[in-house]
């Protein structure tokens, strides 16, 4: 497995992936007053990186924002497009978006299908695509090293996942030019086997 054979993994189990987490917000207090406050604080449009079915840019849209998903999933930002304002197929890494013309950016665990190696250059272009004063909140899952299973979201799909620590994304956020605003761990809800990992910086 290996990170390119992502997109055709989610494209594989789209629909599926679509029933089993499009309500999984419901079960993640303390997800959806990051994402409350984050809704509160941007403006509009927001870019959701690795949008998914667009679920938790529902969320999002549904507290006033206007949400625009980006996947490499084609199968994805197609379910995507039926929950928000329109979803394309595209690369964080080479996003196809205009400089300065996002209020916000979303990526919930969506950094974790790079290379390691490949952060840096993720989160300038995430910097690149905010106004200034904007804001990025993205997620990810505490450990180290990669991960590579052949089972993934009860489907028997391989799947590979980068896993990181608190402070390498902070730094990696600080040398990207965006200033961190906020940094937290939270312990895994029912169901959950990683602890969680959020940063909300600035442009």
């Amino acid at each position: 497995m290996k990170f390119e054979d992502v997109p055709a993994s989610y494209d594989a189990i789209a629909v599926h992936y679509e029933a089993r987490f499009r309500d999984e917000l419901d079960g993640k207090p303390r997800d959806r007053q990051l994402l409350d406050d984050f809704a509160t604080a941007v403006a509009d449009p927001v870019i959701e990186i690795g949008c998914g079915p667009g679920q938790v840019g529902a969320y999002v849209r549904d507290r006033g924002r206007r949400i625009a998903g980006v996947d490499l999933s084609r199968e994805m930002a197609a379910l995507a497009a039926r929950r928000i304002d329109g979803a394309v197929v595209g690369d964080m890494r080479a996003l196809p978006v205009a400089s300065e013309s996002a209020g916000g950016v979303l990526a919930f665990y969506s950094l974790i299908h790079l290379p390691r190696a490949d952060l840096a250059v993720a989160l300038r272009e995430l910097r690149r695509v905010l106004r200034q004063g904007g804001q990025l909140l993205f997620s990810a899952h505490e450990g180290e090293g990669e991960v590579v299973v052949d089972e993934f979201a009860g489907r028997p799909v391989p799947m590979i996942v980068t896993l990181f620590v608190l402070d390498e994304l902070s730094a990696a956020c600080a040398a990207a030019g965006l200033q961190v605003l906020h940094t937290e761990r939270r312990e895994g809800y029912e169901g959950e086997v990683t602890r969680r990992l959020y940063v909300l910086a600035a442009r």
